[in-house]
């Protein structure tokens, strides 16, 4: 019996994402007997994240980088470091800003659920332009004030996004102004130069989660310019005074395991390793349901680590999402998406072997009802 059947959990095929609610990612046994040597004995966390830090800025190209429960926690930390800097005084006053800087700017049509992140550490969310007409180079610059702290920014790279200042724009705008930028790249991990080419763009704190690399759904890096990223640790559970990031701790296990995780992300032959299986499961699913009547098959194009196909049903909306949760209601639990009200999207790249046959098995149980 295994550990989840013994706490009545059931399994989940995950034919959807690497979603935060589904534990994100599955660790390779390397990076499980890194993160169980880690666990056979103590360690300085300071000196651990120092080394590490080195370690990933050396990948990354950054001056410096380091690691944090998650992007969320990244950005928080990354808006913190711009508002309080590394002095003491202020760094306890977190998230009290209203003697500091706490704007952060944020294109309108960029918004996301992410952006709450800035609020942790007192941050003040500024829109900028609207989700209809964008957002122009001057209404960003004009949008500075002396109580700005930071702009953020969330790259649109699958495809790009149109009436948004771009990042070089949006990068040349706040260092004139003397404003550091914020990237929110969380999945922009592969290809894999996008681990080091905000970095190299010029801006100063870039933030990614280890989920979208193979590493634990609980860890993230922020990587960057040397001062702001002294100021991302001091504000961080390492941080030597009363600091806004002390409940975002992790353990010694989590910060190796994301280390080896990333190591392993850029030498691994992705196309033998990750995308071939899925290709192979999702060429398998779609020509075992070709000949299912009322369901069109078709191959959904790559973008943001999705090899999948999208299956089209003749059936009304009502009745394509109590198939949905009908697959999700099963053991195993089989999670995918919706899109376009009758068409069921699913993504191969998170399968496990043999997942895709107990797919095909249980699409057909239910289109034959």
């Amino acid at each position: 019996m295994s550990v989840y059947e013994k706490l009545g959990v059931k399994k989940v095929i995950n034919a959807s994402f690497c979603l935060t609610f589904l534990g994100g990612s599955t660790l390779t046994k390397e990076i499980t007997d890194a993160a169980l040597e880690a666990n056979r004995c103590f360690v300085a966390m300071r000196d651990l994240e120092e080394k590490v830090g080195e370690v990933i800025a050396g990948i990354t190209g950054a001056e410096a980088a380091h690691v944090t429960s998650g992007a969320y926690c990244a950005l928080a930390l990354s808006t913190a470091a711009c508002i309080a800097g590394s002095d003491p005084d202020r760094m306890s006053k977190l998230p009290d800003t209203r003697d500091m800087k706490n704007e952060i700017l944020i294109q309108a049509n960029l918004r996301t659920v992410f952006d709450r992140a800035v609020e942790i550490p007192g941050g003040k969310r500024i829109l900028v332009g609207n989700e209809d007409h964008g957002c122009t180079p001057e209404e960003l610059e004009g949008a500075i004030t002396e109580k700005t702290a930071a702009i953020q920014y969330l790259p649109q790279l699958d495809p790009p996004r149109e009436n948004v200042v771009p990042l070089e724009e949006v990068i040349e705008i706040g260092h004139r102004q003397g404003v550091p930028i914020i990237v929110d790249a969380a999945g922009q991990t592969y290809p894999t130069d996008r681990l080091k080419m905000f970095v190299a763009m010029g801006a100063d704190l870039v933030c990614y989660s280890g989920k979208y690399f193979g590493g634990p759904n609980s860890t993230g890096f922020v990587c960057g310019r040397k001062e702001l990223m002294e100021a991302v640790k001091e504000n961080s559970f390492i941080g030597s005074h009363r600091t806004i990031g002390r409940g975002y701790k992790l353990d010694r296990q989590e910060i190796v395991a994301l280390v080896v995780a990333l190591q392993r992300w850029m030498e691994m032959d992705h196309e033998k390793e990750r995308f071939d299986p899925a290709r192979k499961r999702r060429n398998y699913i779609m020509e075992s349901l070709s000949d299912v009547p009322g369901a069109k098959l078709e191959v959904q194009p790559y973008s943001y680590h999705v090899v999948g196909l999208q299956i089209t049903l003749d059936k009304t909306p009502d009745e394509t999402a109590e198939i949905v949760d009908n697959l999700r209601n099963g053991d195993p639990a089989i999670w995918v998406r919706r899109r376009r009200e009758s068409t069921i999207l699913m993504n191969t790249l998170f399968l496990d072997d043999g997942d895709e046959k107990v797919i095909v098995d249980r699409v057909k149980e239910l289109l034959s009802r």
